[in-house]
């Protein structure tokens, strides 16, 4: 069970990587064709400095990183859905801003899962849950009962990010689960490694 859960962590993780790889460049691609310039250069350090940092910070300090990516999921989720209900971001002008910030987290997730994979797979799958909800909204489906079918929605740059998310998220879960990782419990463990030279004082 440990090897196989080994095993789909780093399929997971490589899938992650890929899309951070592909992603980035696409987006990036996009953004020096129109508008270009130094508009361009600000737009993509705009997302690629976080990206970067929460990156860093989720390898470097997975224990502390997670509460923080719980807070940054749940901001990503409420932004995208209120996007996609009240056009906050004029997409025109922007550009799928809504998409981004959601590939952001899905990418920063990636490096938790890592070290805390059954944390990592629940919010990849709760952020990719939320972006196949906002794109439903913003192409009428869920106001309708009738909206555009999976192909249309999975094919847009809003709904191009679900796939990727709902699928590392289950490998990351199911990699926590048969490595009988549970949700806190690495950071329950850092708090008793912290707590242990306090006690061998006493």
């Amino acid at each position: 069970m440990a090897r196989t859960a080994k095993v789909l962590r780093y399929v997971a993780f490589t899938l992650v990587v890929l899309f951070a790889v592909g992603g980035g460049m696409f987006v990036a691609g996009e953004t020096f064709t129109d508008p270009g310039g130094w508009r361009a250069v600000a737009m993509t350090a705009s997302w690629a400095v976080p990206v970067i940092a929460l990156s860093v910070f989720a390898v470097r300090r997975p224990a502390a990183a997670g509460p923080v990516l719980v807070g940054v999921t749940a901001i990503a989720v409420l932004f995208t859905l209120a996007d996609s209900a009240f056009g906050i971001v004029p997409r025109d002008a922007w550009g799928p801003v809504a998409a981004v910030v959601v590939f952001v987290v899905v990418v920063a997730l990636g490096f938790l899962g890592m070290h805390r994979a059954e944390l990592a797979g629940l919010l990849m799958v709760l952020v990719g849950a939320a972006q196949l909800v906002a794109t439903l909204i913003a192409r009428g489906g869920v106001e309708t009962g009738a909206g555009p079918g999976p192909g249309a929605v999975l094919g847009g740059s809003s709904g191009v990010v679900v796939l990727p998310a709902l699928v590392v998220g289950l490998l990351f879960v199911l990699a926590g689960a048969l490595g009988h990782e549970s949700v806190r419990s690495r950071s329950q463990h850092a708090g008793r490694g912290r707590s242990t030279p306090a006690a061998r004082t006493t």
